[in-house]
């Protein structure tokens, strides 16, 4: 998995994280650890570029879910044995994730496990600079 970070200056900071490879169990923590760096600085504002993404496995799924759940701001850890709140319907991260140019078989992965509830998906970037 190759990452390419750029940071678009609006009047908020656009992170723009360029993605080449597959996102599966191999790799997906990578993804996942990029985004929450930078959620914390210096982007609280996201487009992930998923044109070069060649397949994304149900752990690279999982990855982009957890990204979801960091920039809608519900993302906790969870002691063994506690329940964690459903927010599957929560659409907060469509505000501030959006994905570019998904390859059709990753957007047909994103589509049947749902994700596409939590992120809103732009064929040019922008569009996805635009919508935020």
């Amino acid at each position: 998995m190759e990452i390419k970070v750029t940071i678009h200056q609006a009047q908020q900071p656009i992170a723009i994280m360029q993605l080449k490879g597959e996102i599966s169990a191999a790799s997906y923590m990578e993804v996942v650890n990029k985004a929450q760096e930078l959620f914390n600085n210096p982007a609280r504002n996201l487009i992930i570029d998923l044109s070069e993404v060649s397949s994304v496995s149900s752990a690279g799924l999982v990855g982009l879910h957890k990204i979801a759940l960091i920039y809608s701001g519900t993302h906790q850890d969870v002691e063994e044995g506690e329940s964690r709140p459903d927010f599957t319907h929560n659409s907060n991260a469509r505000k501030y994730v959006k994905l570019l140019n998904p390859q059709p078989s990753v957007d047909q992965e994103l589509l049947k496990a749902g994700l596409k509830l939590f992120f809103k998906v732009y064929t040019d970037l922008e569009s996805a600079i635009q919508s935020f």
